[in-house]
């Protein structure tokens, strides 16, 4: 799922719970944009999201980017041979 990224503002998650904002690094919707996902999952946590290359996992981190959203590591990128 492509969000529109134009100058939104994310907040992390309260203490209570609440919705993060991820940018899956190196991931791209079929019209070429960035992919954000919304996430109450922690850091640490592996989600697979399915684009136009077929399905990926991706790391959720604790990361935070300077659009304000947090990324996502390729678990594929790192993985041991």
């Amino acid at each position: 799922m492509a969000l529109p990224s134009g100058g939104d503002t994310v907040a992390p998650p309260t203490a209570g719970g609440g919705f993060r904002t991820y940018t899956l690094l190196g991931a791209r919707a079929a019209d070429d944009q960035p992919v954000h996902l919304p996430s109450s999952k922690p850091a640490g946590t592996v989600v697979t999201w399915t684009g136009p290359a077929g399905r990926e996992r991706f790391e959720l981190t604790d990361h935070q980017l300077p659009d304000g959203t947090y990324g996502t590591e390729p678990v594929a990128r790192y993985q041991r041979r």
